[in-house]
């Protein structure tokens, strides 16, 4: 979790650089922070996501309702639409304009314009830093849990889990979700309630992170077929829209000897890797379930099975077709 520690590091730096510049520098320090922003994947991710909940209107259209208002007013109906319009606003404004933006919004108001350039850096730029930070948080604390899963799972108990899993194949997948539930539930306090019904079935877990934010996962056994893992996205996918979700995971407890790869929508190398449907972003999140038989050094060369992008889109295309 050390790149999600990083991001939250660098968003409360270029906070306080934008926030507490002198005016001969505040241009450059937005435009810093804009800049360094649109390098981060993540961060670009989260504000693509935004987007999906709501369109913010024309920055243009903002600035002038809050200089009639004599301050920053916020037309939009969520926080979301409110960071994303922070941001137009954050990646819009050019050096030598950021200035007399706050001189038009606050120059009536009274004080000077060092005043007036901390109160726009504070008012209309505050509650996006605010808002990604929030974000960063949440996810890590999904993610990290998750991450934790697999290490304790894979370390210390994959074996016992596989023995009781060979006396019930047949409920398999069930024996992992409970576990998986189970952990969940003691490593973060997650409330998850299994089974819960929606219009698309029956997901095998639907958790709250804290009663106000639910999350939605799925567990499924990999034996070799990838076709069933791509229905299991497209599953976890209908049950994030059932549940008015934009997030979703899939935990996949890999049975077999081969090395199972997701290659998602993401960029190289993001933990844990994701799948982009319309508006929902599933993750994916691979456990080695099977115990190795044999050591390393006399083990041969494993296959590979990789989890496409096209898999996947042929799984919706499917349910699309039979819809």
């Amino acid at each position: 979790m050390r790149l999600n520690e990083n991001l939250q590091n660098g968003l409360i730096q270029r906070h306080n650089l934008v926030t507490q510049a002198r005016r001969q520098n505040f241009g450059q320090e937005v435009q810093y922070a804009a800049a360094w922003i649109r390098k981060q994947p993540a961060l670009v991710g989260i504000l693509d996501e935004a987007r999906r909940i709501e369109e913010p209107p024309p920055v243009d259209q903002w600035l002038r309702e809050c200089e009639d208002e004599l301050g920053v007013v916020w037309p939009t109906a969520t926080e979301e639409g409110r960071a994303l319009l922070g941001w137009e606003l954050l990646s819009s404004l050019r050096a030598d304009e950021a200035e007399n933006k706050a001189v038009d919004i606050f120059g009536r108001t009274g004080g000077d314009i060092d005043t007036w350039i901390r109160q726009m850096a504070n008012d209309a730029f505050t509650p996006l830093f605010v808002w990604l930070l929030e974000q960063l948080q949440r996810r890590s604390s999904v993610t990290h849990a998750l991450r934790r899963y697999l290490y304790v799972t894979e370390t210390f108990e994959r074996d016992a889990l596989h023995v009781e899993y060979l006396t019930r194949t047949t409920t398999g997948e069930e024996l992992y979700n409970d576990h998986l539930q189970k952990f969940l539930f003691l490593d973060g306090e997650y409330v998850t309630y299994a089974k819960v019904r929606s219009a698309s079935g029956e997901p095998d877990l639907v958790g709250e992170l804290d009663t106000w934010d639910p999350i939605v996962l799925d567990g499924k056994l990999f034996k070799n077929d990838l076709k069933y893992l791509a229905k299991g996205v497209r599953q976890v996918y209908e049950y994030a829209v059932d549940h008015g979700k934009h997030t979703g995971y899939l935990v996949v407890f890999n049975l077999t000897d081969r090395v199972l790869k997701v290659d998602g929508d993401g960029p190289a190398g993001f933990w844990p890797p994701y799948f982009e449907i319309a508006d929902v972003r599933v993750h994916v999140v691979v456990v080695r379930a099977l115990p190795p038989e044999t050591t390393a050094s006399k083990r041969g060369t494993a296959t590979v099975a990789t989890l496409t992008g096209s898999l996947v889109q042929q799984a919706v295309a499917a349910d699309l077709g039979e819809s």
